[in-house]
Formats: C-alpha cells, structure tokens, sequence
C-alpha cells in the first residue's frame, strides 16, 4: 500500500520531475564507455541501451552556491518549487519546516535574495538557472504553473499519503536540525525516493537533494562515484554511512536519529 500511495502522486502530478526540461532520446544503442573511455549512464532494457540527456539545459547557468528551501513536504506550493528544481536538475538543501499550509521560502546565496512567494521563487529560478524562454516549448510547465491543478492534485497526493511532514516525529532527536545535511540523490516524483524524503522531512533533518530526474547530468556522476546508478542513494556526512534501498535507508535513519526507550 506505502509504494501504491508514492505511485498514485506520480500519476495525480503527470509524472512532474521526471525528466528534465528538454528531456531527449540520445542513442538507443549507447556504448556502456563513453568517449574517455569511463562508464556512462544508460538504461538498459533488452537489446537497447538508451542514453538520455536534455536539449536545452546546456543553454542554462547551475548555481555555484546551493540554494536552501525551508520547506514543507506536504504543501502543494513547496511541491511545485521542488518539481521546478528537478526541471531545470537544481541540486538543494531542504530545511523541513512542520506546517502543511507552509509556502515555500527559498535563499539563493549566489544572489543573496530570500524569496517567500511561490510564483516568484520559480521565476527566479527560470530566471536565474533556466534556458532562454524561446528554448523550450513553455507548455513544458503547466503542470507546475497551473496553479488550481498542482494545488488540487498535490493536495490530494499528500493526503494518500497521510500529510508527511506536518508534525515533528514525536521522538525524533532534539539535535537533529543541528546535523549536517544529508545528501539525498534522487527525484520528487520517485516513489522510492519518495519515503525517504517524508522520513528526513518527519525527523527534521537537514537534506541536500541531488535532483536525478530522467536526462539530468548527476546520473552520469553517481556512475563515476559509485559505478552504478539507483535510486534513492544517502550520503551521511554525520556518520559516513552511504547506502541505497528505500527501506532499508528508512530503517536507517530511524536507528540513527530517535531517542531509543529505555
């Protein structure tokens, strides 16, 4: 049932975050070594060995700085920034903030601006770290900028799931938003990723998402960091564990970042 509900938010947002923006087919048959002779990502299915990239992200600026969202994992408008960082393949740090009715701020250090309205931060974020709008067909967002749909849609998502984030987990760590952040490679609309994400967000836990949507550049280096590619993937720089497996890294942090009874 937990991977049905992560399923049907998939569906609910049209699979938002999946691709990048400009996502494109680049060889269905791509060699598994790239032209250095160092393993490249492709998804193997069968004979065919797809390679993916995007058309139009080459044309945009990454941020030097991580930008941080203070964010809340069940509000629609946080859901929509999120969506929009996977787009344009935005790594972030997320500070989870326990309100549902939360709108999202976010801090750009590179430009030194804090913004607290949803429309504006994903401007700013096209602005700032997008392609020129004659790039890209800009139909490509309506999913996210379509405000009535990805607040009706996100809404009810977050229900099937039981509003994850809305209340601090009743013993999680006291000290929890004091750790570094976690590294979290993967998705928003992954449903692998996605129990993962609610246990951080339900725990408090400063998170660095590494966005992995389909076509985006970190797939090629999470193959020349570990030599393969899956998703979710945690790096913790608290204790220097680094594993993949959904479960088994909810275990995990449960293990970790609870007070045990005695």
């Amino acid at each position: 049932i937990p991977f049905l509900t992560a399923s049907a938010g998939l569906g609910l947002r049209l699979a938002t975050g999946a691709f990048v923006l400009g996502w494109q087919i680049d060889s269905l048959f791509a060699p598994e070594l790239n032209a250095n002779g160092e393993k490249q990502y492709s998804l193997k299915l069968g004979p065919l060995r797809i390679r993916d990239s995007s058309s139009v992200l080459d044309q945009a600026v990454q941020p030097e700085q991580t930008l941080v969202l203070h964010d809340n994992d069940s509000s629609p408008n946080c859901k929509r920034v999120r969506e929009m960082m996977n787009l344009l393949d935005i790594t972030y740090e997320v500070r989870p903030v326990f309100e549902i009715d939360h709108e999202p701020t976010l801090f750009d250090p590179n430009t030194d601006e804090e913004i607290s309205n949803t429309k504006q931060i994903i401007e700013h974020l096209l602005e700032k770290y997008g392609p020129p709008s004659s790039a890209f067909d800009s139909k490509a967002l309506w999913p996210i900028e379509f405000e009535a749909f990805a607040v009706a849609t996100s809404k009810f998502a977050a229900s099937l799931r039981g509003y994850p984030g809305s209340k601090r987990q009743g013993n999680a760590r006291p000290d929890n938003e004091k750790m570094q952040p976690i590294e979290l490679w993967g998705y928003e609309c992954s449903p692998f990723v996605k129990p993962v994400r609610e246990k951080l967000c339900n725990l408090g836990l400063p998170h660095r998402v590494v966005s992995c949507s389909r076509g985006s550049r970190n797939r090629d280096r999470m193959i020349e960091r570990t030599g393969s590619f899956q998703v979710p993937f945690l790096v913790d720089a608290n204790t220097g564990i680094e594993m993949y497996e959904g479960p088994e890294i909810v275990e995990y942090l449960e293990a970790v970042y609870t007070l045990r009874e005695d």
